[in-house]
């Protein structure tokens, strides 16, 4: 009898910490990589904003030179609420269905640039126009960076994938497979050795959730999105911010759920070790 219950014991075990690792992957995937909603709220840091309009306004500096204004004068035309409804502007085109090559974005509001020239110079209509124009195009190209054929295309391929098209199904069997594995181990040890099954699936638990998180730890803490081997460029914020936007929201997640597990292993251990009254 006790060699077949810990024969159940351990598949048992194993199958819950495949479970667990299926639904720690699956949802964060669904849930938050592939959610324009959570992307759209996060992404678009205060950092993030910060390190664009550093790159803007390089690219700004440029018009600026030909129009006679002064390195930095345009900078604050471009303000953090404007980017961040950009990159919404963006986060959507990704995940536009029509999309599948490229984005289709608008061009960047160019009547604040015409304002400023029309009140900061004399210069003519059409200049205004000509300048405004260019300072658009530049700023548009730099939010819009990620926007490369091949990039695009892959993504695409992938968003429209049938394995993301299964996510939310491999969560709900995740989900599910993950209680029926937690009752088994209960029923194994309903005699005697309760406090013993309970330890046991605790522990199963915290094995499963520490086998998902261990992984995404080290990869944000030895930074291996900072060292990807791409110049400083808009395009490179744009893309390690939504890297880290989503690589930091499913560590959010694991550790909750991380310390969840491990409270009440510890609280199912302390009971399994407290010795009985004589």
């Amino acid at each position: 009898m006790r060699l077949l219950r810990g024969i159940g014991t351990l598949i048992a075990l194993t199958v819950l910490c495949a479970a667990l690792m299926l639904t720690l992957v699956a949802g964060p995937l669904r849930f938050i990589a592939l959610n324009p909603a959570y992307l759209k709220t996060f992404v678009p840091s205060r950092d993030y904003c910060e390190e664009m309009r550093q790159r803007i306004s390089d690219d700004l500096d440029h018009v600026a030179i030909l129009y006679g204004l002064e390195n930095g004068e345009l900078t604050d035309l471009v303000t953090d609420d404007s980017i961040r409804a950009y990159t919404g502007t963006l986060i959507d085109a990704l995940f536009a269905p029509e999309n599948t090559d490229s984005l289709h974005l608008p061009s960047y509001p160019a009547e604040r640039f015409a304002e400023y020239l029309r009140e900061h110079s004399a210069y003519s209509d059409k200049a205004i126009e000509d300048f405004s124009e260019d300072c658009a195009a530049a700023v548009t190209e730099d939010l819009s960076a990620i926007d490369a054929s091949l990039l695009i295309s892959k993504f695409t391929t992938f968003r429209d994938s049938m394995f993301v098209n299964m996510l939310p199904i491999l969560f709900g069997a995740g989900v599910a497979l993950t209680i029926l594995m937690c009752a088994i181990i209960r029923l194994l040890y309903v005699g005697t050795s309760k406090r013993a099954g309970s330890v046991l699936m605790w522990g199963g638990c915290f094995m499963g959730v520490t086998l998902v998180l261990v992984p995404v730890t080290q990869f944000l803490l030895f930074d291996y999105v900072g060292r990807l081997n791409i110049t400083v460029s808009a395009f490179r914020t744009i893309l390690s911010g939504l890297l880290y936007t989503v690589l930091y929201g499913w560590l959010i997640v694991l550790l909750a759920l991380f310390l969840f597990v491990a409270l009440f292993l510890t609280i199912a251990i302390l009971r399994a070790a407290r010795t009985k009254k004589k």
